[in-house]
């Protein structure tokens, strides 16, 4: 969806976000990288553990806590977040960046309602990893 509003932004010149393209493009290279990244590493623990990398927990058998995972809980939809929000200023599109918040806060309120899964499924380890291991945003690394 993404995609079509941006080419209909850019080609009817329609609520073009006030930014020159040349940071539009800056912060969607930075922003998809990152989203790209993530979601690599995702699925690399998925790939090394044997398991499918699905939807919400449903046939999740293992809890994943490694890799990416013992930085942060959900990279999979954060990565999806990202995705959104740096196609959204490559086109510099208004309605996009308006449809990338919208699924963030719609990804932000899936992720919550996956964790009551896993809390099921997983019980006690999973509160555990839960209240060490943030959601979205990894904690500082502490040196020395």
């Amino acid at each position: 969806m993404m995609v079509p509003v941006g080419v209909a932004t850019v080609w009817f010149d329609f609520l073009v976000l006030p930014i020159a393209w040349s940071l539009s493009w800056l912060i969607s290279a930075i922003v998809l990288a990152v989203g790209i990244y993530i979601f690599a590493l995702s699925k690399r623990e998925f790939d090394r553990s044997g398991q499918k990398l699905t939807p919400k927990a449903y046939g999740t058998s293992r809890l994943m806590t490694s890799g990416i995972y013992s930085s942060i809980r959900h990279p999979h939809n954060l990565a999806s977040m990202l995705l959104n929000l740096g196609i959204a200023f490559g086109f510099k599109s208004t309605i996009g960046l308006v449809i990338a918040v919208a699924s963030v806060i719609v990804g932000y309120w899936f992720t919550l309602e996956e964790e009551k899964l896993l809390v099921q499924q997983f019980g006690d380890r999973y509160r555990e990893y839960r209240a060490r291991v943030p959601m979205f945003v990894p904690k500082p690394r502490k040196t020395g």
